[in-house]
């Protein structure tokens, strides 16, 4: 690979969008660019990083004894639904099982804000699965997919990986970052993170004492939850706060209402999973009156034919003050179960900085970092396979998902100095770069016999013969970051020998030309 006619220049400053000193350093190396749509391409150089990465985990998942799938290109079906669409097929049997798969993928996801390596649209996603009839299998395949994935993302330069509770059981894999796109909510105790739209509430005990009939209370002007706290003399942790929104999937809509302490705010991104929404907008007023509620004062007690979704927190017996579905009333010491029902009671409210956490109880503080991807543990699936005892049993299927790009950007951000990029040599793009000092036709040959000598003993060279001067060779070569660096020049050439210097040394060392390829493995005289 020739440094005059690579693909991609590298600047002396980043444009001005870029953001974090990584992402500024993987612009000026020339690993990727922004194209005018918003989209990333990554260039040579970075396009080489990501595939060493993916040959590092292809290689992880085949020793795992995983079967490679080829899914479709771009998805925005769970990874977990996939499989289990692919096994309704073909596993209706113990003496077919376990399996272990694994796919790339390019996977749909809405971006957090502007586009970078940490937040792509589209990124390269690997999914592996493991099939199973029996807890304990899948758990031990999942455990060693784990430390086999963890193994190469030390070799790369990533150490530790945080997993970090989703839901459910679920954890996903989230990375401190200085970028740090993502909002967390972090134990400083037991140190469970969690994306903040996405974290848990602790669940609140039953409210056992018993509540009198819920009353009609009359609230001229009460029509939001501070108004009405305030009218009854009440704190809004004893109000049920009424949020309408509008679901549109596939040009049709329905109606939502959800249900949550007066104190919160609901989680768009809890409620679209706990109903499995499309998109979730804010209803309009005439929407809201067509069902037979009173924005402002609308209560879920009397309403039919409506999708109600009840947060945990007001679906624990303790009396609220509602809406009355009747302009300037609600209703005192409403019960959940006694005075209404809702369609689904999950977990949808948002939770915020000093919630107890829901594993060990400790206040959570806010935190920020990158979420990698998912993992999934053994959950039943509705296919049915035959068992050793002749007994059928629902299929169990447990998974990971990871996305790569975000691990380029995350390798720099821990290994950068004031120079540049020092990239660790699992998933560098090239393995030495060479630099040729001189303009004499001897000098230019010597360089170009010593890059082939390295490719030919599988190293991946880049090699610099501009007719440039030597610190602006220099530099380049520090900015792109390359483990090891070669110089051959007028002087070296006389004496047979070349100047070697690893990315990370404060000097380089002068060898014979014979001994490079030993140098560069580790065998030095």
């Amino acid at each position: 690979m020739h440094f005059a006619t690579l693909f991609g220049r590298t600047l002396r400053q980043a444009p001005a969008g870029a953001g974090s000193l990584a992402e500024q350093l993987l612009w000026r190396a020339g690993m990727f660019r922004v194209l005018s749509n918003g989209e990333v391409a990554l260039l040579p150089l970075g396009s080489a990083a990501l595939h060493r990465l993916a040959d590092a985990l292809t290689t992880a998942m085949r020793d795992l004894s995983g079967q490679e799938i080829g899914f479709p290109i771009t998805s925005t079906a769970p990874w977990l639904t996939t499989v289990a669409a692919l096994a309704e097929r073909d596993i209706d049997s113990y003496r077919q099982l376990p399996q272990v798969i694994w796919s790339w993928r390019r996977r749909k996801q809405q971006t957090r804000g502007r586009v970078s390596l940490l937040d792509l649209p589209t990124p390269t996603t690997l999914g592996w699965a493991a099939l199973a009839l029996e807890a304990e299998q899948a758990e031990s395949l999942l455990k060693a997919a784990r430390t086999r994935i963890s193994t190469v993302m030390r070799h790369c330069g990533l150490d530790p990986v945080a997993e970090a509770l989703l839901s459910e059981g679920t954890a996903t894999v989230i990375v401190d970052s200085a970028a740090a796109p993502l909002d967390t909510l972090d134990c400083p105790d037991c140190g469970l993170r969690a994306p903040l739209d996405t974290a848990p509430l602790a669940p609140l005990s039953p409210h056992t004492d018993p509540a009198p009939p819920s009353s009609l209370v009359e609230t001229p002007g009460a029509h939001t939850i501070a108004a009405l706290a305030d009218y009854l003399g009440i704190p809004t942790s004893a109000t049920a706060k009424a949020l309408f929104f509008s679901d549109r999937r596939d040009g049709e809509q329905r109606l939502v209402f959800a249900v949550v302490r007066g104190d919160r705010e609901a989680s768009l991104a809890k409620l679209a999973a706990a109903i499995d929404a499309g998109e979730l907008v804010p209803a309009s007023e005439e929407q809201i009156r067509a069902c037979g509620a009173i924005p402002g004062y609308a209560s879920p007690v009397g309403l039919e034919n409506v999708l109600v979704v009840a947060d945990l927190t007001v679906a624990n017996g303790a009396p609220l003050v509602a809406g009355a579905n009747r302009t300037g009333y609600h209703l005192r010491d409403v019960v959940y179960g006694r005075d209404w029902q809702a369609t689904l009671v999950a977990d949808i409210a948002q939770a915020t900085a000093g919630d107890p956490c829901p594993r060990c109880g400790t206040a959570r503080n806010a935190g920020r970092g990158v979420a990698l991807g998912a993992i999934y543990p053994p959950q039943p699936t509705t296919l049915l396979a035959q068992a050793a005892d002749g007994q059928n049993r629902p299929l169990l299927v447990a998974g990971i998902e990871l996305d790569l790009e975000p691990l380029l950007h995350l390798v720099v951000e821990r290994h950068a100095d004031e120079r540049g990029i020092v990239w660790p040599a699992a998933i560098a793009p090239i393995d030495a770069h060479v630099v040729t000092l001189g303009r004499g036709d001897a000098v230019a040959v010597a360089g170009q016999k010593l890059a082939a000598g390295l490719q030919a003993a599988g190293l991946r060279v880049l090699i610099d013969d501009r007719d440039e001067r030597a610190g602006v060779k220099f530099n380049d070569a520090d900015l792109i970051g390359a483990p090891w660096r070669l110089v051959i020049s007028e002087k070296l050439l006389a004496t047979d020998q070349v100047e070697v210097r690893p990315r990370a040394a404060p000097q380089a060392t002068v060898i014979a030309r014979a001994d490079v390829i030993r140098w560069l493995r580790g065998e030095q005289p």
